[in-house]
């Protein structure tokens, strides 16, 4: 149980008021600047204070838009609108959580991921810890709180999340589909933390599956298109007397029999039953991919015409298990079959990393193995995307684009079809559109794999297969190697490399040169956690210093390639690399919050642009997984190989325009968390000097008179 919390006192900066305010919105109009019509049209909108809301709708008819409206975020530089409610006066008065977790993290641990609130509204230490402990609690985050944030599966990534939303302990809560990537118990283990976080606020949730909140909230608010109210009132009252109305705006469909479906399809629990006759379409037999959590051999048959689910909780492998059979990593052990590349389409998590075209109906049409134009206009009709056959792909909400990546996986006619959470985002009408899709295809003869949490998919699916436990998640993190390095200042080492670039300046010669790379090349281990590492890091200054002296040699002063010119060019190589090496092999050692608290809390620097570069260099050290989800998919959908030019050039524009996506919606979190008000804040952890920074310092001294006296030892 999460421990009790103390009791604010008169002079914490995020008090709850008393009593909590009301809500609302006054005839709110808002379009996006991507978007010809308004989001939301002349909305309006009371939330008495303390009441419990459900906001249900179709996907696109903007529950995501009106939350973040009643946050006070919606920027006026991404799109125009009228009587927008102001932004919070205070950190923690509103806390929104976004429907993609990963928009959420900040932090290079978990803890500092939930204390990033407390830190904005200026808590001293012990406050913030106590309410990061609370809050990692309340969310049921129970992972160890070292472990990086953007390295736990889907599901506990939403539960972080969360936390971070709770830390403030904001008056106003504002989730968006805050259980949509749980399993049927942990979402159950959620409900009951937010429900208990919100005793005393104001809460108001976004959902398309409604059915377990509506015993727990005072208001059902169904949406329209453009926002519009289609019905509001008691959720008894609504479904009693609406149901019509919501069966047409999608939140429920006409038949909702589905009693006990999680037993309805008999899980495999690590082998299949009586499997169909014939040979499987794709099948794993005895694979462990320990490093990712699977350490128990798992077998898989995926026969054609049949449709198989893979299930377990949150963190138990299934994203790792798809993975490895599509072939994106290697098993430790067992064997993988699959069918030719041409006859596999998959759709993954966050299907905008599979994009590549502009418009919808052309990517549909975007693989050479999806020719059939009559085929693609079909699906787009199918799955309710007719209307946004031109428009790009990338501005669609979440559920659209999940819509727009399952179809475009099917127009390539696959023999086999690999998923993950392909109805997650969905309303009730959509996914069950999306699910007869699916039916369709394998009564067709593809061979489909879904990864999944929906019930209703599971009760659907003739084969079952269940990972146990949390497999991945329970993984202890990976201990950092020790290094002499890691006792220092990052100011210290930071110093380092500064005053051994001002002491290359000294270097005149090739032989002086030489000789101030010694120490350099003595003291590299203590400042190595493994030679790869080191190794990645130092390539770039190698190459650029064997192209400056290439071109020293050439175009120099001496004549051209003589051996006077080449000791030109040796002497420019030694001078960038004792400018550069040092730095780049001091500061690889920092981790990126460690330098963020001794900028902001030992230096006193703008705490906003340091806590803003310490969220960037932590997304920066993930961008190479979204580059291989890019690449891959990309491989995958039949448009070149990894030597192409074209295809590295296409995934390297994707990753941009993914990151600044990202970058928007990241600045959207962190401000829903405080930052945007966050003129003073509290580092959660000091950055203290011991005995060896004065060891640090000394070396750093050395290293910036080495390469004088040097030059002196070398023209005696």
């Amino acid at each position: 149980m999460p421990a009790s919390p103390r009791p604010e006192t008169e002079s914490s900066p995020i008090s709850p008021i008393t009593p909590i305010a009301p809500v609302s919105l006054d005839g709110l109009t808002w379009r996006p600047l991507t978007r010809r019509e308004p989001t939301i049209a002349g909305l309006d909108l009371v939330i008495p204070a303390g009441q419990r809301v459900l906001l249900a709708g179709a996907s696109g008819s903007g529950k995501s838009t009106v939350l973040r409206a009643l946050a006070g975020l919606l920027d006026e530089e991404t799109g125009e609108g009228s009587e927008l409610v102001p932004p919070p006066r205070r950190p923690g008065e509103r806390g929104l959580l976004l429907q993609n977790p990963t928009h959420a993290l900040v932090a290079a641990t978990i803890t500092r991921d939930a204390a990033f609130g407390p830190e904005n509204a200026a808590l001293d230490r012990p406050e913030i810890h106590h309410r990061a402990e609370d809050a990692l609690a309340s969310a049921r985050v129970d992972l160890d709180p070292s472990r990086a944030p953007l390295d736990v599966s889907g599901g506990q990534q939403q539960r972080i999340a969360l936390a971070g939303s709770l830390a403030l302990g904001p008056d106003l809560l504002l989730l968006d589909e805050p259980t949509s990537m749980l399993d049927p118990a942990t979402a159950q283990e959620v409900r009951t933390a937010i429900l208990e976080a919100a005793e005393g606020r104001t809460l108001v949730l976004a959902e398309h599956r409604i059915e377990p909140w509506l015993p727990h909230v005072d208001r059902l608010v169904v949406l329209g298109d453009q926002a519009r109210i289609l019905a509001d009132g008691d959720p008894e009252e609504v479904l009693r007397e609406r149901r019509e109305v919501l069966v047409e705006a999608g939140v429920l469909v006409e038949t909702e029999a589905l009693e006990d479906v999680a037993t309805s399809a008999a899980p495999q629990h690590g082998a299949p039953a009586e499997a169909p006759d014939g040979a499987p379409v794709a099948s794993l037999h005895g694979v462990t991919v320990p490093q990712h959590g699977l350490r128990t051999p798992v077998d898989l048959a995926v026969h054609a015409g049949r449709l198989t689910v893979l299930t377990g909780p949150s963190g138990a492998g299934k994203t790792t298990l798809l993975r490895t059979l599509l072939g994106a990593g290697a098993p430790e052990s067992g064997t993988v079959a699959r069918p030719p590349r041409e006859k596999i389409a998959s759709v993954p998590q966050d299907p905008e990393h599979s994009f590549v075209a502009t418009a919808v109906r052309g990517e549909l049409l975007a693989s050479p193995w999806a020719n059939d134009e009559k085929l693609a206009d079909e699906l787009l009709e199918r799955a309710d995307l007719a209307h946004l056959a031109r428009a790009h792909p990338s501005r669609l909400s979440g559920g659209e684009q999940r819509r727009v990546a399952i179809a475009a996986a099917l127009a390539q006619q696959p023999s086999l079809l690999v998923l993950d959470e392909p109805t997650v985002g969905l309303d009730a009408r959509r996914r069950r559109a999306v699910l007869d899709l699916l039916d369709e295809a394998s009564r067709r003869g593809c061979a489909v794999l879904v990864a999944t949490h929906d019930a209703e998919l599971i009760a659907r699916a003739d084969d079952h297969l269940e990972l146990p436990g949390s497999a991945q998640d329970e993984l202890p993190p990976v201990p950092r190697r020790r290094i002499p390095a890691d006792a220092l200042n990052p100011l210290t080492l930071s110093l380092i490399g500064i005053l051994a670039a001002i002491g290359s300046f000294a270097v005149h010669s090739w032989q002086g040169g030489l000789l101030s790379l010694v120490p350099i090349v003595l003291l590299a281990p203590l400042a190595v956690r493994s030679v790869r590492g080191a190794a990645l890091r130092l390539t770039p200054i190698l190459l650029s210093a064997a192209g400056l002296a290439w071109t020293t040699a050439l175009l120099g002063d001496a004549p051209a390639l003589s051996g006077p010119a080449w000791l030109l060019g040796l002497r420019e190589a030694a001078r960038i690399t004792v400018f550069v090496a040092p730095g780049v092999l001091a500061l690889g050692s920092v981790e990126a919050t460690a330098l963020g608290d001794a900028l902001g809390g030992r230096l006193r620097l703008p705490a906003r642009p340091v806590a803003a570069a310490v969220v960037a260099l932590v997304r920066a050290g993930h961008l190479g997984r979204q580059w291989e989800i890019i690449l891959r998919t990309r491989i995958q959908r039949g448009l070149g190989s990894a030597a192409s030019p074209r295809l590295l050039a296409s995934a390297t524009l994707a990753l941009l325009v993914v990151t600044l996506r990202g970058a928007e919606q990241q600045a959207l979190a962190m401000d829903a968390r405080g930052f945007a008000t966050a003129t003073h804040r509290t580092w959660a952890e000091p950055s203290r000097f011991g005995r060896a920074d004065v060891l640090g310092l000394l070396l750093a001294i050395g290293l910036l008179a080495w390469p004088l006296l040097a030059e002196l030892l070398v023209t005696r």
